[in-house]
């Protein structure tokens, strides 16, 4: 992915026009069909074709029919529903269960990983010790993961079994640090002093949210204001965009603690996923030990309770 993909979100594909006719109960029925395929019951390809047939017994008009963005739609649809199924083994699909502490089953014949699995991507030694570590000890309870890595400032996107899903550079809190200072998530914007800046790390359970314009956000720490978003570029003089551009992961630390995360990642691994339920977010140490941070307390201490609920409206201004 270059970094032009991360200055703006995908453009709009071209929707379809549908006639449907009459909407007696054969159009209802072909109409549901037609609905379920765009849903990822068939291949593309093989999607597409029936729809074009499904739309001619509704009435339909050849020209008024765009095989390719359905095609694309329904390859969209598909992506987002196999996040899913993999993130809820055994669950039906499009449905997600009830909130829980209990951890689901592996589906029958799914390998049970040992260890984080990277594919190509070589990661730093910290993230894969945390990503391993994770895996080996069952730490996040079946949910999705991920393992933000503060010194090279890169977050890793992984399945519930430990599968690397994929990976971005990130931008970051500008004071290096590992706590939150207390009271931090109620201090304005323009108080907050250059050294508490910090991106806290530890182990956190994940909350959908909103921002305070109703924009989605993903919540490690509601209280101390501490969230995942897309990238905020408001002070042009920060040149966000372009810091997420350098190889340098210096450059990437100019956040007020939240971690600020290319558009076109957020919109395609983050929100289909975190922004619907609760996942885990492992945030490395820069300064204290690994074992200071998640090792002190024993490996599942904290209840794993996944939830739907997205928390209220909360400004993240520009951090």
């Amino acid at each position: 992915m270059t970094a032009n993909t991360y200055d703006s979100p995908a453009p709009p594909r071209p929707a379809a026009s549908r006639d449907y006719g009459d909407d007696g109960f054969f159009q209802r029925l072909l109409r549901r069909l037609r609905d379920l395929l765009i849903m990822g019951v068939a291949g593309p390809l093989t999607g597409a074709c029936a729809i074009v047939a499904l739309h001619f017994a509704l009435g339909g008009q050849p020209a008024q029919v765009d095989i390719a963005a359905e095609a694309a739609r329904q390859h969209e649809a598909e992506r987002a529903l196999a996040i899913l199924e993999d993130r809820w083994p055994g669950t039906a699909r499009g449905s997600l269960p009830q909130a829980t502490t209990a951890e689901p089953a592996p589906p029958p014949g799914m390998p049970e990983l040992t260890a984080a699995d990277f594919r190509a991507v070589e990661p730093t030694p910290e993230a894969r010790h945390m990503a391993d570590w994770v895996v080996a000890r069952h730490d996040n309870g079946r949910m999705p993961f991920m393992v933000l890595d503060k010194r090279d400032a890169r977050l890793y996107v992984f399945k519930p079994t430990g599968e690397l899903i994929d990976q971005t550079p990130v931008l970051l809190g500008a004071a290096h640090g590992d706590d939150t200072y207390p009271g931090i998530g109620d201090v304005p914007i323009d108080k907050v002093k250059p050294y508490q800046r910090t991106t806290a790390a530890g182990r956190f359970v994940t909350r959908p949210g909103l921002d305070a314009d109703h924009t989605d956000v993903v919540w490690l720490d509601y209280d101390a204001a501490l969230a995942m978003h897309r990238v905020i570029n408001k002070v042009k003089s920060e040149r966000r965009l372009q810091r997420l551009a350098s190889p340098n992961p210096k450059v990437r630390r100019i956040s007020w603690g939240c971690i600020n995360i290319p558009i076109a990642f957020f919109d395609a691994y983050i929100s289909p996923v975190y922004g619907k339920r609760s996942g885990v977010t492992y945030v490395i140490p820069e300064r204290k030990s690994f074992a200071e941070v998640f090792e002190r307390t024993p490996a599942g201490a904290q209840p794993m309770v996944a939830s739907t609920e997205t928390l209220a409206p909360k400004d993240v201004a520009q951090r």
